[in-house]
Formats: C-alpha cells, structure tokens, sequence
C-alpha cells in the first residue's frame, strides 16, 4: 500500500523551540462601561482573533508583518498586530492574555493607591490579584485589611503612605509575586505559569 500524503519526516517538527508568532487581538470590547470595569466578578479580557508563526527568512517576514497590519488597519482600528516569543500558536495567544491581563490589573492597582494618597491617606490597603482592585477601604493593619476580604487568599496586602509612591512597575512586580505564591510556586516560574 502506498501513502501519498504524509508530510516527509525532515518536515516535521517534534521538539518545540521557541519563535517569534505575529499575534492579532482585539481589545475594544475589555471594558463596557465603568460599571462593568469596577465589578470585581468582570476582568477585562483581549480577544485573540489570529495567530501566525513569522517566517523565518527577512523579505518574507516582512511581507508578512504588512500583510497583516494592512488587516488590522482595514478593520478601522479596532485590531492591534502584536508579537510574541513562544513555542506554540496557542502558547502566543495566552501570552497575549496574560499580558493585558497583568497591564490591566496594573493600571487599575496604580488608580487604587493614587485614589487614597490624593488625600494624603496612610493605612493597609487589600488588592485583588486578579484585577488590581480593591474595596475602596483604608485598614489599621494588615490583621484588619485581611479580616474584612470576603476572599481573603485572593488578596495582596500592603501599606500605603505619601512617603512611599508606588510606580506601575512596583505595582506589577507586587501582583505577579503573590499571583506566583497563590499558585505554589515557591522558585520563579516557567513561563507557562498562569
């Protein structure tokens, strides 16, 4: 019997090396409205709508990368062409997630901790992992942030003072440490960890 349509075996790829994946997302529908933003069940989310691994020669890869920012464009703006180091289509796309996931969470902790040093406030305040919000509550201390979370294991606690501002890069750090620690890991993780 003789089989016509199997790929050569020197075409295939077993081992999975890392390359660089032209990611399309979309991220206009994250967020509704205020409302929908500051419900603690609703995290925004990036749609991913296309992956493709980027060819590997230069003139190739770059009409690749017009090809498929002429798409984004012609879509009126909506669509953002992005790349990502990964080993696998799906592992770009989670990249993808992951990254807006944390700049969100960022974004939303940093209006957090300016929201209570506007007013010169000092206290213990608990974030949420997930999405970098909080209760809108200043606490004594850490005992009475924690005491009052409904979820506390899902919360980061810390004390906030003019004395000591909070870059958006602390912010991160801060998040992806204990979003870490929740997960078990006790060594810095893989970066498939999610």
């Amino acid at each position: 019997m003789t089989i016509t349509s199997q790929t050569p075996a020197d075409g295939v790829e077993l081992d999975k090396q890392p390359a660089r994946y032209l990611v399309i997302v979309d991220d206009s529908d994250a967020h509704t409205s205020w409302a929908e933003r500051s419900r603690e069940d609703r995290l925004p989310r990036r749609r991913v709508v296309y992956v493709e691994r980027q060819a590997a020669h230069p003139k190739a890869s770059q009409l690749q990368w017009d090809e498929l920012e002429g798409d984004c464009r012609d879509a009126g703006g909506y669509l953002s062409l992005l790349t990502y180091t990964a080993v696998s289509h799906g592992h770009a796309a989670v990249l993808a997630r992951r990254e807006f996931a944390v700049a969100s969470a960022v974004a939303r902790m940093g209006e957090v901790i300016d929201g209570h040093l506007a007013y010169g406030a000092r206290g213990w305040v608990a974030i949420r992992i997930a999405d970098g919000g909080s209760d809108g509550e200043l606490y004594e201390g850490w005992d009475a942030a924690r005491a009052a979370q409904q979820h506390p294991e899902r919360c980061t606690y810390f004390p906030i003072s003019p004395l000591m501002p909070w870059t958006p890069r602390m912010c991160e750090e801060q998040l992806v440490f204990e979003a870490h620690m929740g997960h078990g890991c006790m060594v810095r993780c893989a970066p498939t960890c999610r």
